[in-house]
């Protein structure tokens, strides 16, 4: 079945619904639960809002929340946007609408936030898939897999011990290169979307993002796709090289003139015969293979 509830919030109800995820759990383990829990919350919440998020749980917020957003999620998705006329709200907002250290130790679910958030966004990220509008500094610090697709400008040192999992970052003034902003670890495996996969994967999560946030950012982008994809670097560890979402699409087989045919090649042994004489004639044997 589908529950709905709405609440107002503030930034001293921390780790909500985290006591959900665990009762959920208790009842049916990481997996088993087949219901669909949307609740919907305003204001401000404090930090761990969305802690332990668990497959069936859906978390809205109109309004801002506090560090530790989905801290150790598995499952589920979370939700973030502002109110209309609020000072996050707007393309070149500077103000975070999230906090700092957001989806520490994840492994599951996706995560929307309409606005940019703090700093180590995806830390130790397992999992999760995310949308964000811009971040503080450490992107994707110590991540071992899933996906972040930041639509805004970012802090340095992106990538910082990243081992697995994709970076998607938009860059149309190609600040990520002039400046050096990605970690040494991982500063050589910047480069533009190149796999069909990848692209498809791209897109998908930014439509997803502006149909669950009403996202302008996303939808400027989605408008005109085929000139702001360009636009876009894929950060990628050495570990996703083989992934179907980073490899180039393979080349067309050659054209092969089904009329052609290989003539006989004819082989040649030699053969040693002795003679009466007692000296030896060599005689070649030919033979033919296709």
């Amino acid at each position: 079945g589908v529950f709905e509830q709405e609440h107002t919030i503030t930034n001293t109800d921390r780790a909500v619904g985290g006591r959900i995820s665990g009762a959920i759990a208790r009842e049916h383990g990481d997996d088993g639960f087949q219901g669909t829990l949307n609740l919907k919350f305003k204001g401000a919440a404090g930090q761990s809002f969305g802690v332990f998020n668990i497959k069936g749980l859906h978390l809205r917020m109109e309004g801002e929340v506090n560090d530790y957003m989905g801290k150790g999620m598995n499952g589920g998705s979370i939700t973030i946007f502002p109110p209309s006329g609020s000072a996050f709200a707007g393309e070149q907002s500077e103000m975070a609408i999230a906090g700092n250290t957001c989806l520490y130790g994840a492994t599951g679910g996706r995560v929307f936030v309409s606005g940019r958030v703090g700093e180590r966004f995806g830390v130790r990220n397992a999992g999760v898939q995310a949308v964000i509008e811009g971040s503080g500094d450490h992107l994707g610090e110590y991540m071992t897999n899933g996906v972040i697709v930041a639509l805004g400008s970012t802090g340095r040192n992106i990538g910082a011990g990243m081992s697995g999992g994709l970076l998607y970052l938009y860059d149309p003034m190609d600040q990520i290169k002039s400046y050096e902003l990605v970690n040494q670890d991982n500063s050589d495996n910047a480069d533009r979307v190149v796999s069909p996969d990848g692209e498809q994967q791209l897109k998908e999560l930014i439509e997803d993002h502006a149909n669950r946030t009403g996202s302008p950012a996303a939808k400027k982008i989605l408008g005109d796709w085929d000139m702001h994809l360009p636009h876009f670097y894929q950060i990628v560890p050495p570990s996703e090289r083989n992934s179907r979402f980073v490899k180039p699409p393979e080349p067309p087989p050659q054209n092969v003139d089904s009329t052609f045919k290989r003539e006989p090649v004819l082989m040649r042994s030699c053969v040693a015969e002795p003679e009466d004489s007692g000296a030896t004639r060599a005689t070649f044997v030919g033979s033919s293979r296709t």
